[in-house]
């Protein structure tokens, strides 16, 4: 019986692992079947569509209500980021409806200045349903303000209001039952600061004390604060926040434990968070794999090489010129991140990023040329271009390699959008772990994929002339352990810094309390935990593209539409 060959299996492995991994988020987000989970978009009175889901206990019926909550999220966030409140709240016998708000996820962009940026729809429509009896409102950071807009416009009661890490219109009377959640490293509040302000709408002459209760449920007057040790990021996904968000909705809208009640501990979002995860990782491994099965067959074995270089980077080279190549990127992104750049474009921070990325990819390339003209003077026989990454070959050969190359590497995006869309349409899910990386885009997003995509074709292509070109250490006995090394010394060099500047944050502010970086660039800084798994991401293809043909074609073109892709799907638009 003929063996299947090791990339017939990993490709298997990989469409094993999207599975799996989907049927345990699917699972955890339905609670085994007993919460119906549906997406739909509800629109604004100027029309703009707002991308919602919607959780029903299969327990709530017209003759039978129970109790609704609206979970908004962030800044740059979409309504999956904050999904673990919904799946803990649906599973305790509560009715969820979670938006993207307006210019973020799939909801529509704004159309002008009214004031509705989802909030006051979703508490309408919540409101309508038979199914639903009294009303709560959760918002994170930006999500408290729309929230907060929301029950100052609407005419709808509101008698229970989760502020996590945000701000929003609060007395000692109004809104009605008010719990606020920020984390004690918090980027953008000063926690003494805060819990000063709060004494007036709490109702108290001292400080705000965190976890003591102020005001009666009763009356609506329920007020508290409580401080989860995460930042401004993570505090969606903390189990304390959680927990006491959950308890405090118990409180507000139920009153007390009912039959579906479930203690507010016992937690399964991290089951999905992890069924994410596997998924991610699946599909990687399946593109991978992918790649490595159709190289072999018709015109894109073309793409092909023999090594032929004998050129190898030294362990100083690969520390020092890794470590000039990281600073360089680095500080040409945050450069342009924090700088306004005085040109018309409706995508949030994305040309920043772009040029941010491209003007990085340009210094360094610049930088690289200096490191060839120094390597032609004083050596014999220095390493060429083909060196760096298989640019040989006859002018109309290298045309042709190259559009193999990109083919294969569409191919690639493809494969993955194809598990993506039906995923999002039947399952209302995204490939994501708690961090966003594979989402299905409106038609209003997917325009700016091609912006994008030519903006960091030449980024991607000048990092992996560094990272398997420049950088390339010397090859082990065994494919697998070359593969192996290759793929983490490139994954360590890219993303050393980044990772370095989150761990001085952390430790810093674990040591004095707070945040040790706060305000504007501290909030910056949480852009780093997005950055990190996308550059591992793509310096993983870069190793695998090298070793599969010894060219960097396929991982150029797979890279730059997974990068566009990824912003496209992400930033928020405004128009």
């Amino acid at each position: 019986m003929r063996q299947l060959r090791p990339r017939y299996i990993v490709f298997l492995i990989g469409i094993l692992m999207m599975v799996s991994g989907i049927g345990m988020a699917y699972g955890t987000q339905t609670n085994l079947g007993t919460v119906q989970t549906t997406q739909f978009y509800l629109i604004t009175s100027e029309g703009v569509p707002i991308h919602s889901t919607l959780q029903v206990p299969n327990a709530a019926t017209p003759a039978s209500p129970l109790p609704g909550v609206i979970v908004i999220h962030g800044v740059m966030g979409t309504k999956e980021w904050i999904m673990g409140f919904g799946i803990e709240l649906a599973r305790r016998g509560f009715v969820v409806l979670t938006i993207d708000a307006v210019g973020h996820g799939n909801s529509g962009p704004s159309l002008g200045s009214g004031t509705d940026r989802g909030g006051i729809v979703a508490l309408e429509f919540l409101d309508s349903l038979p199914y639903v009896s009294t009303i709560g409102m959760v918002g994170h950071s930006m999500g408290s303000g729309i929230a907060s807009q929301a029950m100052n416009v609407s005419s709808v009661q509101v008698d229970s209001f989760v502020i996590v890490g945000g701000g929003g219109l609060v007395n000692s009377t109004y809104p009605n039952n008010v719990l606020i959640v920020t984390g004690l490293y918090d980027e953008l509040f000063n926690i003494p600061g805060m819990l000063d302000a709060l004494a007036t709408p709490f109702n108290t002459t001292a400080p705000v004390i965190p976890g003591q209760l102020y005001g009666s449920f009763v009356t609506g007057t329920a007020r508290k604060v409580v401080i989860p040790q995460s930042n401004h990021l993570f505090e969606i996904v903390d189990p304390y926040a959680i927990s006491e968000s959950v308890d405090w909705l118990l409180n507000s809208l139920k009153g007390s434990p009912d039959a579906y009640w479930i203690p507010a501990q016992n937690q399964i979002y991290p089951i999905w968070i992890l069924g994410g995860l596997l998924a991610c990782i699946g599909a990687i491994l399946s593109v991978l794999a992918l790649f490595t099965i159709l190289i072999r067959f018709g015109p894109f074995r073309q793409i092909q090489q023999s090594p032929n270089s004998s050129y190898f980077a030294s362990t100083p080279v690969y520390l020092g010129l890794g470590l000039l190549y990281g600073v360089s990127g680095l500080v040409t992104l945050f450069a342009l991140l924090l700088v306004d750049i005085p040109l018309y474009f409706t995508q949030g921070l994305g040309l920043s990023v772009a040029l941010g990325l491209l003007a990085g990819g340009l210094v360094t390339l610049l930088i690289l040329l200096g490191i060839k003209f120094y390597q032609i003077k004083k050596s014999k026989n220095p390493p060429t271009w083909n060196d760096y990454g298989g640019f040989n070959g006859k002018p109309n050969h290298l045309v042709k390699i190259i559009g193999l190359g990109f083919l294969l590497g569409f191919i690639g995006i493809a494969w993955l959008y194809l598990w993506v869309l039906p995923v999002d349409l039947l399952l209302a899910l995204d490939f994501r772990a708690f961090l966003p990386f594979l989402k299905a885009v409106s038609p209003v997003r997917a325009t700016y994929i091609p912006v994008y995509f030519l903006l960091l074709l030449p980024f991607v292509l000048i990092e992996a002339l560094w990272i398997m070109g420049l950088l390339r250490t010397a090859p082990r006995d065994r494919w697998c352990t070359t593969q192996t090394v290759w793929t983490v010394k490139a994954i360590f060099i890219k993303i050393l810094l980044y990772a370095s500047i989150i761990i001085i944050q952390t430790l810093g502010s674990i040591a004095i309390g707070s945040s040790l970086i706060s305000g504007s660039i501290g909030f910056q800084l949480i852009y780093l935990y997005m950055f990190i798994p996308f550059f591992a991401v793509s310096t993983t293809v870069i190793a695998w593209s090298y070793r599969i043909s010894n060219r960097f074609y396929i991982a150029v073109v797979f890279n730059a539409f997974l990068f566009a892709w990824l912003m496209a799907s992400i930033l928020p638009i405004y128009i």
